[in-house]
């Protein structure tokens, strides 16, 4: 399978992240990943560049510091000459997986010696849905390119944000006396 384009959209009504890959052959695998699989996908991603970067002899990582700042590095090179102003082809294509995205539960990543990432995406089915795979062969740019596109739309669905703790009512405050007087009692 020839990757053509790759979309990832954050999808606000089912709070998931639609992955989208066209190949060249016009087939289209939808994949639905949730906040859970969508988040910690992202190191798996960036540990997969560096793992390719490094496998260029002149290249050694001393530390994880030395990573990050390899995997950033590598990124601004990749933003610089990738194609991100095409849009997405949306044209009817056809859907060999179905047209139901997969609800990825499992994601495999095997980097081989000649640069080549090899993604085994799995989704394990429920009593409605069998289980269902797929294997995508992917150039080191298009795991740059989904890397940067996974981070993006996990930054637009806000997951990261932080959630502000509720105030804690230890019975001391005058704000809490307040609370308990306008307390509703409901009597039958």
């Amino acid at each position: 399978m020839n990757i053509h384009q790759l979309n990832v959209q954050y999808d606000e009504r089912h709070d998931r992240l639609l992955v989208r890959i066209k190949t060249v052959q016009e087939q289209e695998i939808r994949l639905w990943l949730t906040r859970r699989i969508g988040v910690k996908l992202v190191e798996p991603l960036q540990t997969t560049v560096a793992r390719i970067e490094s496998l260029d002899p002149s290249v050694t990582l001393a530390d994880e510091e030395s990573r990050k700042i390899l995997v950033h590095l590598k990124q601004e090179d990749f933003l610089k000459k990738a194609d991100l102003q095409t849009p997405y082809a949306e044209e009817n294509s056809e859907l060999p997986m179905g047209a139901l995205p997969m609800l990825v539960t499992e994601v495999t990543i095997h980097v081989h010696a000649n640069g080549m990432t090899q993604l085994v995406i799995k989704d394990a089915g429920d009593e409605l849905q069998e289980p269902r795979s797929c294997t995508l062969n992917m150039q080191s740019f298009m795991v740059h390119g989904l890397l940067h596109l996974l981070q993006q739309a996990v930054h637009r669905s806000q997951w990261l944000e932080p959630i502000d703790p509720p105030d804690i009512d230890d019975g001391t405050s005058d704000s809490a006396s307040i609370r308990r007087s306008q307390k509703k009692v409901y009597t039958h």
